[in-house]
């Protein structure tokens, strides 16, 4: 699936590239995970060190527009649906992650990759 205004050849990735990369990478944690010192995870390739993806904790907008768990949670949407009402996601806190999936009403971050 390619979002409607990215760059030609990017697009987003998917729930199993989420868990490939999850299972093929080393965790490094940064930031205060605070409102105030965003928190933020590196993930680095165990068979190459100098290939690395950082994820911000910014949080996400709620069904209503409110922003919650800036700092202290990070969501990334995959571009796979788990119903014709949810979407799998990249999922991380402090202490978690993992792929799961939410209403696709919400408002989370979007990590394009190159095709």
């Amino acid at each position: 699936m390619r979002l409607q205004n990215s760059p030609d050849g990017y697009r987003l990735p998917t729930n199993a590239e989420y868990q490939n990369l999850i299972s093929n990478s080393t965790r490094t944690d940064g930031g205060g995970w605070s409102s105030s010192d965003y928190g933020y995870i590196t993930l680095t390739l165990k068979t190459d060190s100098s290939k690395k993806l950082e994820f911000p904790a910014v949080g996400y907008r709620r069904t209503d527009g409110s922003l919650t768990s800036a700092g202290v949670g990070g969501l990334y949407w995959s571009s796979v649906a788990y119903d014709s009402n949810r979407a799998y996601n990249l999922y991380f806190t402090s202490s978690n992650l993992t792929v799961n999936y939410s209403s696709k009403r919400n408002g989370f971050s979007v990590r394009c990759v190159r095709q």
